[in-house]
């Protein structure tokens, strides 16, 4: 199995290694499948729909797209309104099933903060854009992965979003595993 993944900073960041943390986790577990990962730290919708030709469209075709947006559209300091983020989504998603079939396509929810660090996003607001995203997912007939709720239900996000920024925001190895758990189960159905 191939799989691309893509999106924002949770995709992208080593924290530490070589590769991406999460390419890691999910090797970990499949050890087998081989991955692309073309995520973009500090990417929102916007700037994701215009470099979408070099982080999908141009990339070889993989068996199954991981994407995870939104974590930076929510952030105060440079907020995407919510009905634009809608609209962006909306755009990304249609571009990306003219190559991907929507069963073969995980679209994934921003993550929960630790509200006690992280000072430039808040659940509350993050619950928002989710519920934006699972609404696109249900419209489209893709996947979805809700780790934001996932986060919640683990009760700990403390842990969970403790990286080596260590901003609430970012996390490592108990983050990734968690985030790796979700998607490798997701392939798995």
């Amino acid at each position: 199995m191939k799989l691309l993944l893509t999106g924002d900073s949770i995709i992208a960041r080593k924290e530490g290694l070589k590769l991406p943390r999460i390419n890691n986790a999910i090797k970990a577990k499949i050890p087998d499948i081989e991955i692309a990962n073309t995520a973009v730290s500090g990417v929102n919708s916007g700037a994701f729909y215009a470099l979408l030709p070099d982080l999908i469209l141009k990339v070889e075709c993989c068996d199954e797209l991981v994407l995870l947006l939104g974590t930076n559209d929510i952030a105060k300091h440079k907020r995407v309104p919510i009905a634009q983020f809608k609209r962006n989504m909306a755009l990304i998603i249609s571009s990306i099933i003219c190559l991907y079939y929507p069963q073969n396509v995980i679209l994934i929810s921003p993550p929960a903060v630790d509200q006690n660090r992280q000072n430039k996003r808040t659940n509350r607001e993050i619950a928002v854009y989710t519920v934006e995203l699972i609404k696109l997912a249900e419209t489209y007939n893709l996947n979805f992965i809700n780790l934001f709720q996932a986060m919640i239900d683990h009760g700990n996000l403390t842990t969970l979003c403790k990286g080596q920024l260590d901003d609430g925001l970012h996390f490592g190895k108990e983050g990734y595993n968690l985030l790796a758990n979700l998607i490798v189960k997701k392939l798995q159905e």
